[in-house]
């Protein structure tokens, strides 16, 4: 059992920092709050402050918390990782639910509420652990090819329209040559990310697993392995990365007035739900056993959008089991309706 609780509030150049001396759910001591810089030696001067303050407090018995910022809180998590600390990085919704009302909202205030957060229910922690390298690298590879497809999209749009309203000039031929440029660029991350995907034996197996699948290609299996931190980040739990992904259907059942069918919720990355709606529309089209599976449910009368969402989930159901057995796509699998 935990007996000290550091909640940090992350900001892009510094952290404040919150403790919490506690013997279950009762506080034993005053709590104490510091500031220090979002950097290396910010780093440093934290884990320094809270060994004076820890009241000799073995290290094994604290736990650090902080909500996931992304790039901001990566840093840190990494540095006490390396310091074989226990940190827990959690989703930052999940914490502001569980703080009740709150009247008052400052960094301090918020590294407060995260402490308490970790104190209250540190039963529930999961410690950090950082991505591999290569799993990194083509998490990064992935989210910048994702901002080059939005400017190209624009910039396809902007050249096309010069080419028909605009004469012959050095200006047209410039924004020509902008365009053919985006596409060069994509086509060398495009290159860059199988070069990664094979120079690691790990990511080779899970992406050659997966896009034995018909239907799933490159960017789908990519987007699959690197929000899902190669199927490690959910143990395999299927029904978990599918609710992650924004395609699990909930209900509300309320007394005997609130009774609604169970529909996907808003709250989802749009972007890689986007992408595993491309999957499910390919697969439905080139894949004979999804193929069948979706006929069948077409058949039934069920809306073409719920028989879509359906086939999204068979598919994460599938590929998290092929990944889990560490087995290729078998084209006799039965799917039943």
């Amino acid at each position: 059992m935990k007996k000290l609780f550091i909640g940090i509030d992350f900001s892009k150049e510094k952290i404040d920092v919150a403790i919490i001396f506690a013997e279950g759910l009762t506080e034993t001591s005053m709590r104490l709050f510091n500031e220090f810089k979002n950097s290396v030696s910010g780093y440093k001067q934290l884990v320094k402050w809270v060994e004076e303050s820890s009241n000799e407090t073995e290290p094994s018995l604290w736990l650090f918390c902080g909500e996931n910022t992304g790039d901001y809180s990566k840093p840190l998590c990494n540095f006490l990782y390396g310091r074989g600390f226990d940190m827990w990085l959690e989703n930052a919704k999940s914490i502001k639910d569980a703080s009740g009302i709150r009247r008052l909202k400052s960094d301090r205030t918020d590294a407060n509420m995260i402490a308490e957060y970790a104190m209250r229910n540190n039963d529930k922690a999961i410690v950090y652990e950082p991505l591999s390298e290569s799993l990194s690298q083509l998490r990064e590879l992935f989210l910048y090819r994702q901002m080059v497809v939005r400017h190209r999209c624009s910039f396809q749009v902007r050249r096309g329209e010069k080419r028909l309203n605009m004469e012959k000039s050095p200006v047209k031929t410039m924004i020509s040559q902008s365009g053919r440029h985006i596409v060069t660029e994509l086509n060398k991350i495009d290159k860059r990310i199988a070069e990664l995907i094979d120079s690691d034996e790990e990511l080779a197996q899970v992406f050659t697993i997966v896009t034995s699948i018909p239907g799933i290609g490159t960017q789908n299996a990519v987007c699959l392995m690197v929000y899902t931190d190669n199927f490690r980040r959910f143990n395999f739990d299927s029904r978990k990365i599918a609710c992650y992904y924004g395609i699990a259907p909930f209900g509300r059942d309320s007394g005997t007035s609130v009774h609604t069918d169970p529909h996907v919720h808003y709250m989802a990355n749009r972007q890689i739900k986007a992408m595993l709606s491309q999957a499910a529309l390919s697969a439905a089209k080139f894949n004979p056993v999804i193929a069948s599976y979706y006929s069948r449910l077409i058949e039934r009368g069920k809306k073409r959008q719920i028989v879509l969402n359906n086939v999204k989930n068979k598919l994460v159901h599938i590929v998290t089991a092929m990944v889990r057995n560490k087995q290729l796509f078998d084209k006799d699998y039965k799917i039943s309706a």
